[in-house]
């Protein structure tokens, strides 16, 4: 029997047939636009912080020591920051609806050979190819956002997205957890898979081509500068971070992958065709707002790694209730993003990027303060202080550096923007830790007594934890200054 010949299928067919006529006629509404985009970005956000909680298990299910196994995760985020800079390339190569479909497809793929866990070098290379895709789908969403929403608009839309990316990092290691103690890790990678394939089809009825395409020649020397420079790069400030700066494989990654960002840079500030537009950053405005939002986003990375260790090595707390203690600021700066956006639209930049850069550097003031007998309390409040003030600048000064650039410039822009980001979260990590070495060195106090009972480094003193605190404080003081030379400057489209 031939479905389509009976009721439901004649109905079916009629259905989509009209759905697809909508879509190429652009008149899908926004909000079913942005359901299939902030469905695959969700997932893509929650995987990595999911994976972390599940690598105890992964590394003890799959017979490995703890330094290969923390690959299936240090190996996607190289891959996805490898992704990064060729996105703009590839929007403006191929159709933007069927780019994301490819890599909510490739993600897929990589999630369900992952799940199948039937050896680590399977799950090595799932993880790998989830990277693939995962680099790709959120420089896409932001720029197709940013297409679609007229100048006056766009807060209120990165606001929304905001939500996105701030309940993936929120909801990823409970949602993990809860996986890993219920069932088990390869169930994380097969909900992964599911959603990846129920993505699919609506991204399909609903997503239309709006990006503009010039059909660019593929530069391969730029694309080996490219893979080269940043994966090595990405590679050594990872080495930097947790093996520290006596490492000698680190600093020659980090000098060779600067050496081939140097020769890419060079190359596509003279190309007539860039693969990457690094000559946006001589917009005043785009990379001031570039800057202030890689700098707010290292002091979340730095507080990150920073905190679990204060809480379960100097208070002595549970993995559990450190993240339960940092779950509040997180549910609070993912959804007060819709709201600071919708004031950006109102009120501009100007008023309330200051405002919220103050709230970041009072928060990650009052963590240098912190002891062996601070109270719970005291750690939540502050960062929900902390959280409040990240969450009220970033959409707008976010806003603010896009709608100054030409929107037949905003994948170039969206994904310049990403890959100075991933490079500065790379380097918080090593800086903090940094600063945590160098002030245990120099402390004159004994070493914690918390920290010799749980297996930590010899060397971790609380004074040590106060100046990695102290170091994300300087970040955020100079991303507090900087709110006050941001400029409006909306580019209007003829």
């Amino acid at each position: 029997m031939d479905i389509r010949r009976t009721k439901w299928g004649r109905k079916a067919v009629f259905l989509i047939t009209k759905q697809l006529d909508r879509r190429d006629n652009n008149e899908v509404p926004y909000w079913m636009v942005y359901t299939a985009l902030f469905a695959g970005s969700l997932m893509v956000i929650m995987n990595q912080t999911a994976i972390k909680t599940a690598l105890p298990t992964m590394i003890n299910d799959l017979n490995v020591s703890p330094s290969i196994g923390q690959w299936t995760v240090s190996g996607y985020t190289l891959v996805k920051g490898i992704m990064v800079p060729i996105t703009a390339f590839a929007m403006n190569k191929f159709r933007s609806r069927n780019l994301f479909v490819l890599m909510m497809i490739i993600f897929g793929a990589g999630s369900f050979i992952a799940g199948l866990g039937i050896n680590f070098a399977v799950v090595l290379f799932g993880t790998i190819l989830q990277g693939v895709g995962a680099g790709m789908v959120i420089p896409l969403m932001q720029t197709i956002i940013l297409t679609v929403s007229p100048p006056e608009k766009r807060g209120s839309a990165l606001g929304l997205m905001g939500v996105v990316l701030g309940l993936g990092p929120t909801l990823g290691p409970a949602l993990g957890g809860w996986i890993v103690d219920t069932l088990s890790w390869h169930y994380i990678f097969y909900g992964l898979f599911i959603g990846s394939a129920a993505v699919i089809p609506i991204a399909i009825l609903t997503l239309t081509d709006v990006l503009p395409m010039s059909d660019p020649r593929i530069d391969w020397v730029s694309i080996r500068h490219s893979l080269i420079g940043f994966g090595v790069l990405l590679f050594g400030l990872s080495i930097l971070g947790s093996q520290g700066f006596d490492s000698i494989v680190a600093w020659v990654s980090v000098v060779i992958g600067s050496l081939f960002i140097y020769l890419f840079i060079r190359r596509n500030l003279h190309s007539p065709e860039p693969m990457l537009n690094v000559s946006l950053f001589k917009n005043r405005t785009f990379s001031l707002a570039v800057i202030i939002t890689m700098l707010g986003l290292m002091v979340i990375t730095g507080i990150s790694n920073v905190m679990p260790m204060y809480i379960q090595t100097v208070l002595g707390r549970s993995a559990t209730l450190s993240g339960l203690i940092l779950l509040p600021g997180g549910m609070f700066k993912a959804f007060i993003s819709p709201v600071t956006g919708r004031i950006y639209d109102k009120y501009g930049v100007a008023k309330i990027a200051p405002l919220g850069g103050l709230a970041l550097f009072a928060g990650t003031a009052l963590l240098v303060f912190v002891g062996q007998d601070t109270s719970i309390w005291y750690i939540v409040a502050v960062y929900l202080l902390l959280s409040i003030g990240f969450g009220v600048f970033n959409i707008p000064v976010t806003t603010a550096g896009m709608n100054a650039l030409p929107d037949d410039q905003m994948g170039h822009g969206t994904s310049a923007r990403q890959t100075v980001r991933q490079i500065g979260s790379s380097f918080a990590i090593t800086l903090v830790f940094a600063s945590m070495s160098i002030v245990s060195a120099f402390a004159n106090s004994p070493t914690l007594e918390a920290a010799e009972a749980g297996g930590a480094k010899p060397d971790l003193t609380i004074e040590g934890i106060r100046g990695g605190f102290g170091m994300v404080a300087v970040l955020a003081l100079a991303a507090f200054i900087l709110t006050f030379f941001l400029r409006e400057k909306t580019v209007r489209q003829k």
